[in-house]
């Protein structure tokens, strides 16, 4: 009976150690580390060991989050939110399984999209394009026009149906329930534009020499001239003319057929549907839709290096930035914000630094960015590109006489920094951080030097790359 009542007292005192030991408090900074490091640091701050089979972890995957003073149970949540992986205490064990994806998508409200893609009589067009502007996410519809989008995580999209020889149209789609939405679409001819580009050709075709001096300023400007563009090949550039106006210099640039973009810095193939493109001696626009496709690697080698190169164009990008926003955790993912009041005096005010809380209001189903003037975002974590210093239109502005007349740089490379500014009064947010208003927000310095070439996916997931 004694025995019992000792063998009682054990069980429960272990149950309370257990329970107690949930509130151990971690501490530290991670920045693209392995989760079996991390697992390491908590294990030394709190004597729990991980048990786990090493296949459930993701492979190649690197990780950034901070913590201080941070309960184990809210540091575990918050660092394998997104991987599918489910941890349970056990004595002085945390125990890993992987909970299998259908599961997790179900949870997620993800939706998927069907219908329909006919002509302006009602045939069903075969092979359109119909996918969310900037993500993986598209498909060509069937023989009989129909397509589904699939597994579509919540948030605001544009939705782009494009054919060659018809007008490319978008609908704004914004779903956070999940289920199933149907989205029909009818082409209309775009006779207007085919012959205009038709007379750009002929004009072009008459100087070849003056074809390849425009196309190489178009693909230097699209592009970029960062170390990824140098690895991008555009596969199909004779659907690309172009219209020069001596009077003001200006270059137009027009494409009847989706611009094939080859990756090989990040894996990706992107179909860029261009729009409009016009460069003068003062001022550069273009804007387009994007539909990214992985490409297959070679081997293990080529996929670990591009899971690397898309963490580092990634992390500090403006997509980043959003999000780091919604989270509330601007300063933990390295960023820090000022206020800016003429960009022509530009210069760090560390008493104008702002908190997410003065920039970003919760109206319960969208967010609402708004601030005067400008703002100047720094990221800490990364460096400026000397590319950036040598070559970027933005230098004179950021940092004046930085390059000597030897070609020295005077200013070596430091935090990258970008300004953002509102076009409107304020811009509206979705609960994933996608902008709502289109056209609202304007970029400059490194944002706006690192281009189509630097770009991930809106839906990239640093901690889950599916390649």
């Amino acid at each position: 009976m004694r025995a019992s009542f000792l063998l009682c007292l054990i069980v429960i005192s272990l149950q309370c150690i257990s329970q107690n030991r949930k509130n151990d408090l971690i501490n530290g900074d991670f920045y693209n580390v392995g989760l079996d490091v991390i697992f390491d640091s908590i294990s030394a701050q709190t004597n729990y060991f991980f048990s786990y089979n090493s296949n459930l972890l993701p492979k190649g995957s690197l990780y950034a989050i901070s913590a201080e003073n941070m309960p184990i149970d809210q540091f575990l949540s918050k660092l394998l939110a997104g991987t599918g992986l489910k941890y349970t205490f056990f004595k002085d064990q945390i125990i890993l399984n992987y909970e299998p994806p259908e599961q997790v998508i179900r949870k997620k409200n993800f939706f998927s999209i069907s219908g329909k893609v006919t002509d302006e009589n009602g045939q069903p067009l075969n092979d359109a394009n119909v996918f969310l502007d900037g993500t993986t996410i598209g498909v060509s519809s069937d023989l009989d026009g129909n397509y589904k989008l699939e597994s579509i995580p919540p948030g605001f999209y544009n939705i782009v149906f494009s054919y060659v020889g018809f007008e490319n149209a978008v609908y704004q789609i914004s779903e956070n329930n999940g289920g199933a939405r149907i989205q029909n679409h009818q082409m209309e001819l775009d006779l207007g534009q085919l012959e205009e580009v038709e007379v750009i050709s002929n004009r072009i075709h008459k100087n070849e020499n003056s074809w390849m001096h425009h196309y190489s300023i178009f693909r230097r400007e699209i592009l970029s001239q960062s170390n990824n563009a140098e690895q991008c090949v555009i596969e199909n550039p004779e659907v690309i003319n172009f219209s020069f106006d001596n009077s003001d210099e200006s270059l137009i640039a027009f494409a009847q057929q989706p611009i094939q973009i080859r990756n090989d810095a990040l894996g990706y193939r992107i179909n860029y549907f261009l729009e409009s493109f016009i460069k003068n001696k003062n001022d550069l626009r273009f804007r387009g839709k994007m539909r990214f496709s992985n490409l297959e690697p070679l081997n293990g080698s080529e996929k670990r290096s591009w899971r690397r190169n898309r963490r580092d164009s990634y992390y500090g990008s403006f997509n980043h930035f959003k999000k780091s926003l919604l989270s509330g955790d601007i300063k933990k993912e390295g960023f820090r914000v000022y206020q800016l009041r003429n960009i022509d005096k530009f210069e760090i005010d560390k008493d104008q630094e702002l908190d997410v809380t003065d920039i970003l209001v919760f109206k319960g189903d969208h967010y609402v960015l708004d601030f005067k003037n400008y703002l100047i975002v720094e990221f800490r974590k990364e460096k400026e590109s000397e590319k950036f210093l040598r070559l970027s239109e933005y230098i004179g502005l950021l940092y004046p006489d930085q390059i000597s007349k030897e070609g020295v740089l005077l200013h070596q490379p430091d935090n990258q920094i970008s300004i953002l500014k509102l076009l409107k009064g304020s811009v509206r947010l979705d609960l994933s951080g996608e902008i709502m208003d289109r056209f609202g927000i304007t970029t400059y310095g490194y944002w706006s030097w690192e281009r189509i070439a630097d770009l991930v996916p809106i839906n990239y997931d640093p901690k889950y790359d599916n390649l």
